[in-house]
């Protein structure tokens, strides 16, 4: 029956990528690649029975994450924050951080050491939990996202005549490093940068043989603009690659005040993949257990995969799945199980609509759905 269900989405999938450009994701290999992402979402859940008010809760999310990567390292800093404020509560908010280091051994290989910080505050607590990480682990993620961009503008000149063909491999890539080096451009041309920016990348269609020698024409300028600066539409982060990392890591301060208790041995797999030019799929593993006589007896493991479908340039679908396992020495394991499902409309200046559908099952209680509507905000 599964196979059924999933079955038209394999073949999808495979279709796309065997019909798509005559460049690959995996053809990307820029040296260095960084990524900044801001965004704020917004949601308001109201339910009413009769003249009595069940629920009314307000809910605003802060997610912030930028990273580095390079061949000889690479470093990663993540911070997310919530508040709520409900009929039956007062506000009630978390903030969570983590930071990461990693360097490789060789710059054309993929072994690499890493350390990585932890904090997180909730609403009523005595001092912030605090850990560390150090370890060693295998692999390598490359952001691709230029590349993506480069392929949505080709898809718009060609959908505008534009271009008469496809453009080549070698001037895709060669328009990717150009956007990949936007702040390159800012920080040596300052306020005139995107007049000379979108000239680079005109002359790169230019000489590919399929475009007037004229130039893109103000449509193709315009259709440009549009990918690269997020205008009535958005291009999702791209990466693709996988890595496994094992450590251990060491408790330095926990809330109120409790023991921290014996370092423990985390052992992560991370994984994205571009499936096809509008499907994106990530997945990460994680499991911990202490360093004691109660290894193995006592864990936690973790797994979070979601997939990304972008309809259109303004619609996008994502949904994802999480488990959760925890066991503790001499007792049965707690299962959580989530499944969540969201429709992103892009309305306009970094705002979109979101409507969200959430089933959840932990071990011993009766399912629940829920669902909301709310904006969320990019700032870039």
């Amino acid at each position: 029956m599964k196979l059924r269900l999933y079955l038209p989405l394999l073949l999808f999938c495979c279709i796309s990528v065997l019909q798509g450009q005559n460049v690959s994701f995996s053809d990307y290999m820029v040296p260095i690649s960084k990524a900044a992402t801001m965004r704020f979402d917004g949601n308001w859940n109201y339910a009413q029975t009769g003249e009595s008010v069940q629920s009314n809760t307000a809910t605003g999310t802060l997610n912030y994450a930028t990273f580095y990567n390079s061949p000889p390292l690479a470093w990663s800093f993540n911070l997310n924050a919530t508040a709520s404020k409900s009929l039956q509560q007062n506000l009630a908010h978390t903030v969570g951080l983590e930071a990461r280091f990693l360097k490789y051994v060789w710059e054309d290989n993929k072994w690499f050491g890493f350390s990585k910080y932890s904090a997180q505050s909730l609403t009523v607590y005595s001092q912030v939990a605090q850990d560390i990480t150090v370890g060693a682990g295998y692999g390598r993620y490359i952001n691709a996202t230029a590349l993506a961009k480069a392929v949505r503008i080709e898809n718009h000149f060609l959908e505008a005549k534009v271009i008469t063909d496809r453009l080549p491999k070698d001037v895709m890539l060669r328009i990717a490093a150009i956007i990949e080096r936007q702040n390159e451009y800012q920080t040596i041309y300052g306020t005139t940068y995107e007049t000379i920016w979108l000239r680079d990348i005109e002359r790169e269609v230019q000489v590919s043989g399929v475009c007037s020698e004229d130039g893109v024409g103000s449509i193709g300028i315009l259709r440009m603009r549009q990918v690269l600066f997020g205008i009535n539409e958005r291009v999702n982060e791209r990466d693709y690659g996988w890595d496994i990392e094992a450590g251990f890591l060491f408790p330095l301060t926990t809330f109120n005040k409790a023991p921290v208790g014996n370092p423990n041995l985390d052992l992560t797999v991370h994984f994205s993949v571009p499936m096809s030019w509008s499907t994106q799929v990530n997945s990460v593993l994680d499991i911990s257990s202490p360093m004691d006589s109660s290894f193995f007896n006592n864990f936690l493991g973790k797994w979070n995969a979601d997939f990304i479908f972008e309809l259109n340039s303004r619609v996008n679908l994502v949904s994802g799945y999480s488990v959760s396992v925890i066991k503790a020495p001499n007792q049965s394991a707690i299962v959580s199980n989530s499944l969540t499902l969201s429709f992103w409309y892009y309305i306009e200046n970094s705002i979109f609509y979101t409507i969200n559908g959430t089933l959840s099952k932990d071990s011993g209680k009766p399912r629940q759905l829920t669902m909301t509507m709310g904006l969320q905000y990019n700032f870039y």
